[in-house]
């Protein structure tokens, strides 16, 4: 400006010097306002370009990519048979407990019958046992004692009849002969004067006939009291003591034979053991009848979908070959690897916004379920050789699929809050 103004001097009849360095005058402050927004504009960029770096590392951290998985299962059979329905197809939902196939069941019931039976006879001889037990526990024990006690009174008898009687015992069957014999007479004389007096018609039949009672007991006890005074008297004699010797000798048999028959318990008791051993048996083959009836029967261990079918009605099958798959897609997890200069920001129970190719304007939330203890190198699905040979650790992400949007196999994106 100031060599303008020099000019303008030095040629001070050019007026058009004089009107540029007036336009120069009035541009100089716009020149400085537009070099001012140059730099701000810059270092706003520049600053952005920053915080955007510094955003994309961030997010960079936490995002990860990875594939649902759900709960599958290959269902079979756990016994031999031959296939007599199946009642679902690919694609079909069912419900927990669901028939899903079943095998031809009349070889098995029939099994299940003939274990039934056999627990039913096993009772019944238990039952049968268990009541002879009792009986013998009841009676066998006192037939002992019984044929004991009897003994020692045959016992007693023969040492009688073998001393002979004593003196005491002589002269108390006099006094008692004799008594009778008191007794019978005067009753006799009784007797006699109402049979008088019932002729004179001076008492009745009926007083008649009980004095004549009276009379037939007296006469029965004096009857009695002389033959046992007469054998005292006279002394036992030897046919006596032979027949006490011989009836003592059949006591002390039955003796033997009750003392021989206790072990009729503990045999019971025997039997019974070897009967409830049976009964456990055939319980236990009932059991397995129970349950190979019950593996006939190929139900949906939960709710899910149908994934496959391989068996046709009529075919035959072994245990363990796979013939229906199903699964549970009511809730899916999502399997991520991440490296482990990262697993350090992932915590159990952290909080994960999933989304997928399939439904690409669809955010579903879910939860880390599951971090790897170990770690392991990359999974080869992973395209870059740089990749493979990282250490990484397996990170699940449990999501709920109420709408069962979410399949097995879907690529799906993390982003860790």
């Amino acid at each position: 400006m100031d060599s303008c103004w020099r000019r303008f001097h030095y040629y001070p009849e050019n007026t058009s010097i004089a009107r540029l360095c007036a336009e120069h005058r009035r541009r100089e402050p716009l020149k400085k306002v537009i070099i001012l927004a140059v730099f701000l504009i810059l270092f706003v960029g520049v600053a952005a370009l920053v915080f955007y770096g510094q955003w994309r590392q961030k997010t960079a951290e936490l995002y990860y990519s990875g594939t649902i998985e759900a709960t599958d299962s290959n269902l079979a059979f756990q016994v031999n048979g031959r296939v007599q329905k199946v009642l679902v197809d690919d694609g079909q939902p069912a419900e927990k407990g669901e028939l899903l196939a079943e095998l031809d069941r009349a070889e098995f019931e029939s099994r299940r019958a003939r274990a039934e039976a056999e627990v039913r006879q096993a009772k019944e001889n238990l039952g049968k046992l268990k009541t002879l037990l009792t009986l013998y526990n009841e009676t066998l024990p006192d037939q002992v004692s019984r044929a004991r006690a009897n003994v020692s009174a045959l016992k007693a008898k023969v040492h009688e009849l073998e001393t002979g009687p004593r003196a005491q015992e002589v002269a108390q069957a006099r006094r008692t002969f004799e008594s009778a014999r008191l007794t019978m007479e005067n009753a006799k004389k009784d007797k006699l004067r109402y049979d008088k007096l019932y002729a004179k018609k001076i008492v009745s039949e009926k007083e008649r006939d009980g004095m004549q009672l009276k009379y037939e007991t007296a006469l029965k006890n004096y009857q009695k009291a002389k033959e046992a005074f007469s054998l005292l008297k006279e002394g036992f004699r030897k046919e006596s003591i032979e027949a006490a010797r011989a009836k003592l000798a059949e006591g002390l048999a039955a003796l033997r034979q009750a003392k021989s028959n206790l072990r009729k318990i503990t045999i019971a008791e025997q039997d019974m053991k070897g009967a409830e051993a049976q009964l456990e048996a055939a319980n236990a083959a009932l059991s397995l009848a129970d349950t190979q009836l019950k593996y006939t029967q190929l139900r949906a261990p939960y709710s899910g979908i149908i994934t496959s079918r391989d068996v046709e009605p009529g075919e035959v099958v072994t245990p363990g070959r796979e013939v229906i798959s199903i699964a549970d897609l009511s809730e899916v997890d999502l399997k991520v690897f991440v490296g482990e200069e990262e697993i350090g920001k992932v915590k159990p129970g952290q909080a994960v916004k999933v989304k997928t190719d399939t439904f690409p304007d669809k955010t579903y939330e879910g939860r880390v379920s599951y971090i790897s203890p170990e770690a392991e190198f990359t999974p080869k699905i992973i395209q870059t050789h740089k990749e493979r040979v990282k250490l990484v650790y397996l990170v699940k992400v449990t999501l709920p699929n109420p709408d069962l949007e979410l399949k097995s196999g879907m690529p799906a994106d993390a982003w860790f809050e």
